[in-house]
């Protein structure tokens, strides 16, 4: 089946002490350049097509060291406020930095996500810069690779 193909996540390697970030996102290039540079600043990375996949590894990787959350905001079958909405109603992941990646400047969309308590956005297109930003903004302490933009 085509559909169940397509739901999928993908990870990396699994050492201790990595940390890992999950990546929910429908649109395969996008997910590419995210992933791309998630990699590039130290991170393993758990790609998922839409948020119930996602919703599905961070329950399958608990036991992995998970720091963040960077979800798509559009996606089909669950989108990025319902996965943010039960990942904040977890109380094992209540408190997992979670960013939304998103196009749509739509005042309802984000005026939800902050009642969700969402550790901020990206606007589309992702790029180096705003990734390195939001990174530093979440992690201030963390020492990133020195990369050339």
């Amino acid at each position: 089946m085509a559909d169940s193909a397509a739901k999928s996540s993908k990870q990396t390697s699994s050492n201790k002490g990595e940390e890992y970030v999950i990546v929910a996102e429908d649109s395969p290039p996008n997910r590419t350049v995210l992933v791309l540079l998630l990699k590039k600043f130290g991170y393993q990375v758990i790609e998922c097509d839409d948020g119930d996949v996602a919703l599905k590894a961070l329950e399958q990787n608990k036991d992995k060291n998970v720091v963040a959350v960077f979800s798509d905001l559009m996606m089909p079958s669950m989108d990025g406020l319902e996965f943010l909405r039960r990942v904040r109603n977890n109380e094992k992941t209540k408190d997992l930095p979670f960013v939304l990646i998103t196009a749509v400047s739509d005042k309802d969309y984000i005026f939800e996500a902050k009642n969700l308590n969402v550790n901020g956005y990206v606007l589309k297109p992702v790029t180096y810069q705003r990734v390195a930003a939001k990174l530093k903004e979440l992690f201030p302490d963390k020492n990133f690779p020195q990369l050339a933009s």
